[in-house]
């Protein structure tokens, strides 16, 4: 039900599995800019352009040719900046 990926640099291909996981299940939180490390260690290691990100995430997830149903709404997206 929680699922962390780097994003320092944008989207992580593995984002999808994830989503589409949760879709299919009862649902998580995937949160970005945070890696684990092989002792299961949390790390924060920030993204850099998070509206970017933000707005790359939104277009693929609308985009039928690559998720085949968005189950998200605005109110599902955070961010924090630090």
């Amino acid at each position: 039900c929680l699922e962390v990926k780097k994003a320092t640099n944008g989207l992580p291909n593995s984002i999808w599995e994830t989503y589409s996981s949760f879709a299919n299940s009862e649902g998580g939180l995937i949160v970005l800019g945070i890696e684990e490390d092989k002792n299961h260690q949390l790390h924060i290691t920030g993204v850099n352009n998070p509206d970017e990100l933000v707005r790359d995430f939104w277009n693929t997830i609308n985009n039928p040719q690559k998720i085949s149903l968005n189950i998200l709404t605005d109110n599902d997206l955070k961010f924090k900046l630090f």
